[in-house]
Protein backbone atom coordinates (compact mmCIF):
# COMPACT_ATOMS: atom_id res chain seq x y z
CA UNK A 1 0.00 0.00 0.00
CA UNK A 2 1.26 3.36 -1.27
CA UNK A 3 1.81 6.71 1.28
CA UNK A 4 -1.22 8.22 -1.07
CA UNK A 5 -3.95 5.39 -0.74
CA UNK A 6 -3.19 5.58 3.50
CA UNK A 7 -4.26 9.02 3.24
CA UNK A 8 -7.31 8.56 1.64
CA UNK A 9 -8.36 6.01 4.00
CA UNK A 10 -7.21 8.38 7.06
CA UNK A 11 -9.65 11.05 4.95
CA UNK A 12 -12.31 8.41 4.85
CA UNK A 13 -12.52 7.97 8.14
CA UNK A 14 -12.48 11.53 9.00
CA UNK A 15 -16.34 12.44 9.30
CA UNK A 16 -16.96 8.85 11.54
CA UNK A 17 -14.49 9.89 13.97
CA UNK A 18 -15.97 13.54 14.01
CA UNK A 19 -19.57 11.94 14.50
CA UNK A 20 -17.77 9.60 17.99
CA UNK A 21 -16.40 12.47 19.30
CA UNK A 22 -19.44 14.59 18.85
CA UNK A 23 -21.64 11.43 19.97
CA UNK A 24 -19.17 11.00 23.21
CA UNK A 25 -19.77 14.52 23.77
CA UNK A 26 -23.59 14.76 23.36
CA UNK A 27 -23.45 11.79 26.06
CA UNK A 28 -21.21 12.79 28.17
CA UNK A 29 -22.80 16.40 28.95
CA UNK A 30 -26.19 14.19 29.17
CA UNK A 31 -24.50 12.55 32.55
CA UNK A 32 -22.78 15.42 33.92
CA UNK A 33 -26.45 16.69 34.06
CA UNK A 34 -28.00 14.07 35.65
CA UNK A 35 -25.42 13.34 37.95
CA UNK A 36 -25.48 16.96 39.25
CA UNK A 37 -29.40 16.73 39.30
CA UNK A 38 -28.82 14.22 41.80
CA UNK A 39 -26.46 15.56 43.54
CA UNK A 40 -27.95 18.87 44.28
CA UNK A 41 -31.29 17.16 44.47
CA UNK A 42 -31.71 17.86 47.89
CA UNK A 43 -29.65 21.08 48.94
CA UNK A 44 -31.48 24.08 50.35
CA UNK A 45 -30.64 27.63 51.96
CA UNK A 46 -33.00 28.73 53.98
CA UNK A 47 -34.57 30.96 56.76
CA UNK A 48 -34.95 29.29 60.05
CA UNK A 49 -38.33 30.54 61.64
CA UNK A 50 -40.05 33.50 60.71
CA UNK A 51 -39.17 35.70 57.57
CA UNK A 52 -40.61 38.79 59.51
CA UNK A 53 -40.79 39.52 62.83
CA UNK A 54 -42.21 42.39 64.81
CA UNK A 55 -41.08 43.82 68.35
CA UNK A 56 -41.36 46.46 70.32
CA UNK A 57 -39.16 49.19 71.17
CA UNK A 58 -36.12 47.98 73.52
CA UNK A 59 -37.13 44.08 72.64
CA UNK A 60 -34.28 41.78 72.82
CA UNK A 61 -34.49 39.29 69.80
CA UNK A 62 -32.19 36.16 69.54
CA UNK A 63 -32.14 35.22 65.66
CA UNK A 64 -32.46 31.79 64.86
CA UNK A 65 -30.29 31.63 61.66
CA UNK A 66 -30.61 30.07 58.43
CA UNK A 67 -30.00 26.71 57.06
CA UNK A 68 -27.62 25.75 53.96
CA UNK A 69 -26.88 22.49 52.51
CA UNK A 70 -24.91 22.29 49.40
CA UNK A 71 -23.97 18.74 47.48
CA UNK A 72 -25.67 17.16 50.08
CA UNK A 73 -23.53 18.45 53.16
CA UNK A 74 -24.85 20.34 55.72
CA UNK A 75 -22.43 23.98 55.65
CA UNK A 76 -24.89 25.85 57.91
CA UNK A 77 -21.68 26.91 60.11
CA UNK A 78 -20.50 28.72 57.18
CA UNK A 79 -23.52 31.20 56.90
CA UNK A 80 -22.71 34.93 57.30
CA UNK A 81 -25.67 36.78 58.82
CA UNK A 82 -24.96 41.07 58.31
CA UNK A 83 -27.77 43.36 60.04
CA UNK A 84 -28.40 46.56 60.23
CA UNK A 85 -31.33 46.47 63.18
CA UNK A 86 -31.49 49.05 66.20
CA UNK A 87 -33.71 47.79 68.78
CA UNK A 88 -33.91 51.36 70.41
CA UNK A 89 -35.56 52.96 67.12
CA UNK A 90 -38.91 52.38 65.60
CA UNK A 91 -38.52 51.36 62.14
CA UNK A 92 -37.68 48.66 59.51
CA UNK A 93 -34.76 46.53 59.31
CA UNK A 94 -32.74 43.40 57.84
CA UNK A 95 -30.82 40.66 58.63
CA UNK A 96 -29.02 39.51 55.26
CA UNK A 97 -28.03 35.53 55.09
CA UNK A 98 -25.16 34.57 52.66
CA UNK A 99 -22.24 31.16 52.85
CA UNK A 100 -19.48 31.92 50.37
CA UNK A 101 -20.59 28.45 48.89
CA UNK A 102 -20.17 27.72 44.91
CA UNK A 103 -23.58 26.93 45.10
CA UNK A 104 -25.04 30.16 46.70
CA UNK A 105 -22.31 32.58 46.12
CA UNK A 106 -24.77 35.56 44.91
CA UNK A 107 -27.58 33.76 46.88
CA UNK A 108 -29.11 35.70 50.13
CA UNK A 109 -31.80 35.33 52.34
CA UNK A 110 -33.39 37.74 54.16
CA UNK A 111 -35.32 38.11 57.50
CA UNK A 112 -37.16 41.23 57.96
CA UNK A 113 -37.26 43.62 61.75
CA UNK A 114 -39.74 45.56 62.35
CA UNK A 115 -39.86 47.92 65.54
CA UNK A 116 -42.82 49.15 66.81
CA UNK A 117 -44.22 51.68 69.53
CA UNK A 118 -45.31 49.53 72.82
CA UNK A 119 -48.85 51.78 72.22
CA UNK A 120 -48.80 49.75 68.69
Amino acid sequence: MTAKNKIKKVQKRHPISFLIVVVVLVVTAIAGYFTCKHLTQNDKFEIIGEKTITLTVGSEYEDEGAKAIAFGKDISSQIKAESNVDFNKIGEYYIKYSVDNILYKDVYRYRYIKIVDVSE
